[in-house]
């Protein structure tokens, strides 16, 4: 740590610019982390903490962060949707997901909540494909990462995207915000037992909690074999090879890992909070570091 800057901005000002992480439960969320190794590289003075937050102090809290004056937030569940009430303004991106991980304090004081999950998918999906136009992605589950993550595949006007979800209420609420506001064709399927994929050539993203912190758990999904041309992709960034990855393989998919959409969606925020473009090798590098220890 540089100590003469810090002393500086105790003694003198201005005062470091404070960011936050405010979910339930938190615990072993890596942001943290890879942010302040970001801020350390960027020579920035700014300080993360993650705070977990019970339900029904949240407006408490909100209120609070705005009070101080803290330069931006993120938001991971239960909180994506329930933070709506305290912000100024929502982007595009968040009102299509309807689900806001990424807040950000403007010039004037105001705040905008945005949702930067799905960037960072998208962004990871693009560097390992290319153009998503074209490609029909399948997506498992109907949370905020799936949603967010649908609503970028929209933006970028993929050829179609499945929403995939036992209860259908929520995958049937996104496909019908959704259809229509691009090229992209958007339906939901009801995920009865085991969901058997056949078919080649597609995107599939496992966009559910299934596999956090766990080696062994897999949704309920077979591949059939010799899917050399389907890309599978797993949300889920600890452990970094899930089972649902290794069951792809083992059918020929490629794959793609949670690593990715994590560090760019944390690039994304701290863009916007601070103007500068983070080094996205030291923030992959704190990431492993941390699921290391």
């Amino acid at each position: 740590m540089d100590t003469t800057r810090t002393l500086q901005s105790l003694m003198k000002g201005p005062l470091s610019s404070l960011y936050f992480c405010i979910g339930n439960p938190v615990v072993g969320n890596p942001t943290e982390f890879m942010v302040e190794e970001a801020f350390r590289s960027l020579d920035y003075a700014g300080r993360y903490l993650t705070c977990e937050v019970d339900s029904e102090e949240l407006e408490a809290v909100m209120w609070g962060l705005r009070a101080m004056q803290v330069s931006g937030l993120n938001v991971t569940a239960p909180f994506k949707q329930k933070v709506f009430p305290f912000l100024d303004e929502l982007t595009e991106s968040a009102r299509l997901s309807n689900a806001v991980n990424c807040i950000t304090r403007r010039s004037d004081g105001t705040y905008i909540g945005d949702n930067t999950d799905g960037k960072g998918f998208l962004q990871s999906l693009t560097e390992k494909l290319g153009s998503v136009k074209g490609r029909t992605v399948l997506i498992f589950g109907s949370g905020g990462a799936a949603s967010a993550i649908a609503t970028e595949l929209v933006l970028a006007e993929a050829k179609e995207v499945v929403l995939l979800n036992r209860s259908e209420g929520r995958s049937q609420a996104l496909a019908k915000r959704l259809d229509g506001f691009s090229s992209t064709k958007v339906t939901s399927r009801r995920w009865e037992g085991t969901y058997r994929i056949e078919e080649d050539n597609l995107v599939v993203v496992q966009a559910t909690t299934v596999g956090l912190f766990n080696e062994t758990a897999c949704i309920d999904v077979e591949f059939a074999k010799n899917l050399k041309h389907t890309l599978a992709c797993d949300v889920v960034f600890n452990p970094v090879d899930t089972a649902f990855l290794v069951r792809a393989r083992e059918a020929g998919c490629d794959t793609l890992d949670g690593l990715g959409m994590l560090v760019n969606q944390g690039a994304i925020a701290i863009k916007g909070w601070t103007g500068m473009d983070p080094d996205r090798a030291v923030m992959h590098e704190a990431l492993v570091k941390a699921f290391n220890v």
